[in-house]
């Protein structure tokens, strides 16, 4: 979760130099200068080229991975455009839904709907592979789709593309990574082997004070790091080793709403107090940062004025202020006029410049940027090196 803490859509465009091309390079240049306080410097081949433009209307939800964009539309009409030669091309009708994801072996999985289905397909093909009703909660765990039914409190472990059952046990909610599967109820938790559902650490109290809060059926207030289960309430963020769920150490942090590895090994905790910085070993407190508001990439913190950083997570040093540019995976967006200029957040330099975009409708694979743009079409751009 990004930490506004990992999230997530995207866009791009290119853009052609009539006459006077001095000017426009002048122009580009000067504004880049003026936006990132003359620290970024245009560099040689800077830009984007178009690679694709499609019918947006109706989107409901979208995907861009490097061969092709996935379009949900909201009347349950789903479509793969290549980006490539013989990357997938198809259409298909299914339920709609507000969430894409890509699992492994190229299975799409569509979800988060008004009729409580989740469909599987095929991502080369289109074709249907398998669904399930009832409102379930699914998250993909370690090649497997976790599946929590709020009809009988069950999680169910599937076969990602044929939706075979492998296990099953009873529980409030999961968390989950590649090789094991935690479930809670009430203060409890319990280990499981991700593949075979083996019991690896039987139901242990795990005397956090107050109630772990629910966000929503089958999901806690837990995410696994590393070898560490992380538990957090309103209060306060307890770590437990995953072998033997024993306690390691609890340390007060206000109102935490999520929480995630960072730069060089360290534990972050995003909440309405802002940012904490843990040592995921003793729970101590490396530092705090009041202002900041979202994490993106582990490293570019923006604050509540909506300016952005790079910052040394160790000691919470701005090693570069990006001024007021909002981060979207390793890019960062300064939306003005009717353009928007695009920085790496990696060194802070200009990649180009697109029609103006709304970030949060953005999203990048590889070298390509993908976005719902203000005329309803979704474009797919190719950052040049």
């Amino acid at each position: 979760m990004l930490i506004d803490l990992d999230v997530v859509p995207a866009e791009r465009e290119r853009v052609r130099a009539t006459r006077p091309v001095a000017y426009v390079v002048v122009a580009v240049a000067a504004l880049a200068l003026l936006l990132l306080g003359g620290s970024a410097v245009l560099p040689r081949g800077a830009g984007v080229v178009e690679v694709l433009k499609a019918d947006g209307t109706g989107l409901s939800a979208g995907l861009l991975t490097t061969e092709a964009t996935y379009i949900v539309r909201a009347d349950g009409q789903i479509e793969a455009t290549p980006l490539c030669a013989g990357c997938p091309a198809w259409s298909a009708q299914i339920t709609t839904g507000q969430r894409l994801r890509m699992g492994d072996g190229g299975t799409l999985v569509v979800d988060e709907n008004e009729a409580g289905v989740v469909t599987f397909l095929d991502a080369r093909t289109g074709a249907v592979l398998w669904s399930r009703s009832g409102f379930p909660i699914v998250e993909l765990v370690g090649g497997r789709v976790a599946e929590w039914s709020p009809d009988d409190g069950m999680l169910r472990l599937r076969e990602l593309r044929t939706g075979r059952l492998f296990w099953q046990r009873p529980a409030e909610a999961f968390v989950g990574d590649d090789k094991r599967v935690v479930l809670l109820d009430e203060g409890r938790a319990a280990v499981y082997a991700a593949d075979s559902g083996r019991e690896l650490t039987g139901w242990r109290d795990l005397g956090v004070r107050g109630e772990l809060r629910f966000f929503s059926p089958g999901t806690a207030a837990a995410q696994i790091v590393g070898e560490r289960l992380i538990v957090f309430d309103a209060q306060q963020v307890a770590a437990f080793r995953l072998d033997g769920l024993q306690g390691e150490w609890l340390t007060p942090v206000v109102s935490p709403f999520g929480m995630a590895a960072c730069g060089g090994g360290l534990l972050c905790a995003i909440g309405f107090e802002g940012l904490t910085v843990l040592d995921p070993a003793s729970g101590k407190v490396r530092w705090r940062g009041p202002q900041w508001r979202t994490l993106a990439g582990g490293r570019v913190l923006t604050d509540e004025n909506g300016r952005s950083a790079r910052v040394d997570v160790a000691t919470g040093r701005i090693e570069h202020d990006f001024g007021r540019g909002r981060p979207i995976d390793h890019l960062l967006f300064y939306p003005e006029g009717n353009r928007t200029t695009l920085v790496g957040a990696d060194d802070g330099r200009v990649r180009g410049v697109i029609p103006r975009v709304t970030p949060d409708a953005c999203q990048t694979a590889g070298d390509l940027l993908s976005c719902l743009r203000y005329d309803l079409t979704v474009t797919v751009w190719r950052i040049k090196p």
